[in-house]
């Protein structure tokens, strides 16, 4: 997490970048003050939306990336990243200290378009039947939701918990998936594999923590944006 602007940053990069540090790693630290300093630069509740977006996109990407497993082309002028696999993830808060977000500021409403794309993508890995039922679906947003401490999310979710070992592996993949990304390997898939769960069924699992995970930090954000 940035603990302060990079020199190579102008004054307003440095608060988005701190910005996107936070919402990433601690989404349950979002305050007031970083709406008070998006305004000190010259940003408003749309580029907040904005901002939040790209972050929460990012959550998304960088955590179907980590369970699957996938390696990136850096056949470019990027540098390569290389995470520290031995960090610890940030502590999570007392559960009565989580924000409670509404259900009106988990969508962009400054942006129509892409919130109609994203509400059909919700809908998608939510809420449809196959090759994962509705209830392993809950399970993982519940989990899932915990780990972000999103608090409204979590008590939608409060009465689906894991009722056997299957379930309880669904659980354990959704918790460390949402917790410490950066640690996942092909192991923690092989475990659902050899529980029976079939290959689709798999990026199902991972999209569905991936996407609770970008929705917790979409909901955090935007809340800026309202208070």
């Amino acid at each position: 997490m940035l603990t302060r602007a990079d020199e190579s940053l102008s004054a307003r990069e440095a608060v988005l970048a701190r910005y996107a540090a936070a919402l990433t790693a601690a989404p349950w630290s979002i305050t007031p003050a970083f709406a008070e300093q998006f305004a000190a630069h010259g940003l408003d509740g749309d580029a907040v939306q904005a901002a939040t977006g790209v972050v929460a996109m990012f959550n998304y990407l960088t955590r179907v990336a980590d369970a699957t497993g996938i390696d990136f082309d850096y056949a470019s002028p990027l540098p390569v990243f290389q995470p520290d696999r031995d960090r610890d993830p940030t502590p999570r808060p007392a559960r009565r200290h989580w924000p409670s977000v509404a259900g009106e500021d988990r969508t962009l409403p400054a942006f129509p378009d892409l919130g109609q794309a994203w509400q059909r993508w919700r809908t998608h890995v939510f809420d449809t039947d196959e090759p994962l039922t509705g209830r392993e679906r809950r399970l993982l947003a519940a989990a899932a939701a915990q780990e972000s401490c999103d608090r409204t999310r979590a008590e939608d979710l409060a009465d689906t918990v894991p009722g056997d070992d299957r379930e309880s592996l669904l659980d354990t993949f959704a918790r460390r998936l949402s917790r410490q990304p950066w640690r996942m390997t092909p192991a923690d898939l092989d475990g659902l594999r050899a529980a029976g769960y079939p290959e689709p069924a798999l990026l199902h699992v991972i999209s569905v923590v991936a996407l609770q995970n970008a929705e917790s930090r979409l909901a955090m954000g935007h809340a800026l944006t309202r208070r």
